[in-house]
This record gives C-alpha cells, structure tokens and sequence, in this order.
C-alpha cells in the first residue's frame, strides 16, 4: 500500500452510496434552473452526467421538475440535520419518499431514490451510483421521465446527496 495513494472505498447498499476513506409546481425543464444555493453547480453536473448515462444507452433524457426537485431537497436536509443516511428517516417529519411525493403533490405512477454520502464531486457520485446495481437500476429505468437533485452539509461537515426519479400519473 502506497502512502502517497488515498484509498476510497464505497458502501452500496439498497439505494444508498457513501465513500469511506481514512484521513413549487412542478416545471418541465431541460435542465434545473439556475441556483443561488452552494452547490448549484454540482447538482447541475450532476443533472448533465445522469443525462449523459441515459443518452449513452439509448434512454431520452429525464427533464427537471420542481416537486421532485423539493423532495430531492427534503431528504438532503433530513439527512444532514439527523446525520444519517438513509432513505427512511423515522425521526423525521417526512420520514418516507411516499410522505414527500404527497406533501409536494406530486401524484405519480413510478418514483425512485438515490442518496448518497461524503462524495467530494459530482463526477464521483454519480460514480458511486452507476457502480451499484440498486442506484444504476434507478437512473437507467426508461419508466422515468423526470427527476429533482439536492445536496446539503451537515453540521459535522459531511455532504449528503438525494435525487429523485418520478413519472406523474399524468404522464402515463
């Protein structure tokens, strides 16, 4: 082992990524509105690169919508305020993907979840979920159309990352 190499390892379980190393209504967009929050354009590379993933095998691209953009921006913040990663956060006012579809109102026919850890970049996240099967299913899923992206910090530094995938009932 080399001292000079940083070793990162990721931890993939069912729908969730995180590296380890030592040391509104909704809106049809092509892309997420500009932002003025810190992380603007990493959630806007990270758009670019799951787009990308899905051109590459074929799959129309998923456009931007508010609602999923506001549960995507739901569970960040639950997970970085309860330090824990997860995708039901019992203590939680929304504690379920399905509590924040029906708090935004977003009536859907299909939704999905991606949340991540401790990711550095956006390229390296979006990694992390291709090089799992659960996160690789979800942003492959051609039964998807559209999707939402949030990151927050945690107060002891760590940045946790959700994206949401949906299809309206609507659109069926």
């Amino acid at each position: 082992m080399r001292s000079t190499r940083l070793l990162v390892f990721a931890l993939l379980t069912a729908g969730c990524t995180m590296p380890m190393s030592g040391s509104a209504p909704p809106v049809a967009r092509s892309a997420p509105p500009a932002a003025s929050d810190a992380y603007a354009s990493s959630v806007g590379r990270i758009f670019d690169l799951i787009n990308a993933e899905r051109r590459r095998r074929g799959l129309r691209p998923l456009v931007f919508n508010a609602r999923l953009d506001q549960m995507a921006r739901i569970q960040a913040t639950n997970m970085a305020y309860f330090q824990k990663m997860a995708h039901v956060i019992p203590q939680a006012q929304l504690p379920t993907l399905s509590d924040r579809a029906h708090s935004v109102e977003y009536p859907y026919a299909e939704i999905a979840e991606n949340v991540a850890l401790g990711y550095p970049t956006a390229e390296a996240v979006v990694q992390g979920w291709m090089n799992s099967t659960g996160h690789r299913a979800n942003i492959l899923n051609p039964g998807v159309v559209e999707t939402g992206i949030a990151i927050a910090r945690s107060a002891a530094g760590g940045l946790y990352y959700c994206q949401v995938f949906g299809r309206r009932l609507s659109s069926i």
